[in-house]
């Protein structure tokens, strides 16, 4: 099925967990499945829930049968999000796998700021809820009207705009969501993200810098460590990264952590400081976070502030 939100094409088998953003009464925002009470779902176990077909057949239908389609729909509707999301890029269809475990542990991490939610047997009903919560916002704001020109003043063109519209939106919807972000922030800091790595997890400068922060030296290596730690073979999905920011800066590094030195001590009282003093200014918040977060000494100052002054433009 292709689908097309603000010119932008995307392709996906699961055609029925892609939605343009029109949030129909009644409807999931992300799957245009009938809501619960039209649908069935969510009645108790024992239920037995039939749906129209192009003939009735009782007999084939039985309680667990039904139980069995359900934790299907929701397995295969929760990678759904957490593909888009850039925590989950494996096989669409399938069981419940352990790299599906390693997705939900991950996007709790960014999300949540920890393991909330035990996931080793299925998928606990609020996890359900705050990924699709999170979905929702994600598609929200990828159905911005103006994000597509603002990324055309960002540089971006018909070769990188698509997977760069993806990244846009899942570096926006994690700042706002997960770290509390208001406007002027997100523009700051996405302005930042902008001039590192044009917002692409993959970025490497070559010189030893890497992802979507150009994290170097001790930090690249702690990114690493925190992404093979937590399941992944490489540190190169969205996700990890985002869950990795989130490490870095909520608190304090102590016993159990990657480094029990606190190397982190000063990112934490900076990050901090930027949310609690630098909130009316997207201006304030570029200069801030280039020199006290992302630690980067080039003149790249008045590009930061270009960027960040389109992204707010789009966003606000």
């Amino acid at each position: 099925m292709d689908i097309k939100i603000d010119g932008d094409e995307y392709n996906n088998s699961y055609d029925r967990y892609l939605h343009t953003g029109q949030n129909r009464q009644g409807q999931d925002p992300l799957t245009g499945e009938k809501s619960t009470a039209e649908s069935g779902a969510g009645f108790p176990e024992t239920a037995a829930v039939y749906e129209k077909g192009e003939a009735y057949d009782f007999g084939t239908y039985s309680a667990n049968a039904v139980q069995a389609a359900t934790d299907s729909y929701t397995i295969s509707k929760m990678r759904a999000y957490l593909n888009e999301l850039g925590f989950y890029d494996g096989e669409m269809g399938g069981g419940y796998t352990e790299e599906l475990k390693t997705a939900l542990k991950c996007f709790q991490n960014a999300y949540l700021g920890g393991q909330t939610y035990n996931v080793e047997n299925g998928i606990p009903s609020g996890l359900q809820n705050k990924i699709q919560d999170i979905g929702t916002a994600y598609y929200t704001n990828l159905a911005n009207s103006k994000l597509n020109d603002a990324l055309k003043r960002l540089g971006f063109d018909s070769t990188n705009s698509a997977e760069g519209k993806k990244n846009f939106v899942r570096i926006q919807t994690f700042l706002e969501k997960a770290m509390g972000c208001n406007k002027y922030q997100v523009a700051g800091i996405m302005g930042n993200i902008m001039q590192e790595s044009w917002f692409f997890p993959t970025s490497d400068n070559g010189d030893g810098a890497y992802g979507i922060l150009q994290w170097r030296d001790e930090r690249k290596g702690y990114l690493k460590t925190y992404a093979s730690k937590n399941g992944y073979s490489s540190a190169d999905k969205m996700g990890i990264q985002l869950a990795f920011f989130r490490y870095e800066m909520s608190r304090t590094w102590g016993k159990g952590d990657i480094d029990e030195g606190a190397p982190n001590s000063e990112l934490v009282k900076n990050w901090n400081i930027l949310k609690n003093e630098h909130k009316h200014s997207f201006y304030d918040v570029s200069d801030f976070f280039k020199d006290h977060i992302e630690e980067c000494p080039d003149e790249s100052t008045q590009a930061r502030r270009d960027y960040s002054s389109i992204i707010y433009q789009a966003i606000c």
